[in-house]
């Protein structure tokens, strides 16, 4: 039997994070946080090196942030948001190359009152137990009927 507890708390990010979860189970509670915008959880779970890629971004800002500036970028979800949850969330599970495929739909409210609604696939890459890169592909139509661009 393998003991589960933490024997020193001062080293637990989150009650409910675990250092052995798969990766699935990271990326599914990735997804959680950040539609909670439970922002320091988020990145606790990735690299402090994590990469945010945006392919189909098309409203003129970077299609990627790396670092301090993808942290940064996770930050101010909340100043653009007053809500962001997540929903039909499916988790596909890791790809031979032990990528991860996840599947999510948004029903998000904006600072300004406009609704948000968006559809996401997203393929992450882990090391070590963390997040290093997360490229989500979303409906750059919603992005500029939405924020004007």
């Amino acid at each position: 039997m393998t003991d589960t507890t933490n024997p020193d708390p001062s080293t637990d990010d989150s009650p409910n994070d675990s250092p052995n979860d798969s990766p699935t189970e990271i990326v599914r509670r990735a997804i959680q946080h950040l539609g909670a915008f439970e922002i320091d959880a988020v990145l606790a779970l990735t690299t402090d090196d994590l990469v945010l890629e945006f392919p189909f971004r098309g409203d003129g800002g970077p299609r990627q942030v790396q670092g301090a500036d993808a942290r940064a970028f996770m930050r101010a979800m909340p100043k653009l948001f007053t809500s962001l949850p997540f929903h039909d969330v499916e988790v596909h599970g890791e790809l031979p190359s032990g990528q991860v495929v996840a599947e999510y739909k948004s029903n998000g409210l904006t600072r300004s009152g406009r609704s948000y609604p968006n559809a996401y696939i997203a393929i992450f890459t882990l090391r070590d137990g963390r997040i290093a890169h997360w490229r989500e592909y979303f409906d750059p139509m919603v992005v500029a009927a939405t924020f004007g661009g």
